[in-house]
């Protein structure tokens, strides 16, 4: 098999990030998750450090959204019936991303509150 041009490596990539980004509502979420987060760190005039751990949570939730989608995708190709195992490996998947999520949640409480607390 001949290998792949880089650019063409990163086409398929970006192809792929634009297929969950139209298919699925969860990474839409995120994704305006990270909007208000950017936002935040302007307006907040969040240091670097501060600023690199909140993009670092939002883009592993993100992440986490993608391996859980392709886990699905794949358990739904294996089987398309319901099967009580597959479903414990999509529940293992989603689990993954609300601990992904719910470390971002405190990583954003303990980064957000210092700046907020100046407001108030």
């Amino acid at each position: 098999m001949k290998k792949q041009s880089f650019q063409k490596s990163v086409k398929f990539t970006l192809q792929g990030i634009a297929w969950v980004l139209r298919n699925e509502r969860n990474f839409q979420i995120q994704i305006f998750g990270l909007i208000i987060n950017l936002f935040l760190i302007v307006f907040l005039d969040l240091t670097n450090l501060d600023t690199a751990l909140i993009l670092l949570c939002c883009f592993s939730v993100l992440a986490t959204e993608i391996l859980n989608t392709c886990i699905e995708k794949i358990c739904d190709y294996i089987q398309p019936e319901w099967d009580s195992e597959i479903g414990i490996i999509k529940d293992l998947a989603g689990g993954a991303v609300l601990l992904a999520a719910i470390s971002a949640i405190c990583v954003g409480f303990l980064v957000y509150w210092p700046y907020l607390m100046l407001y108030f």
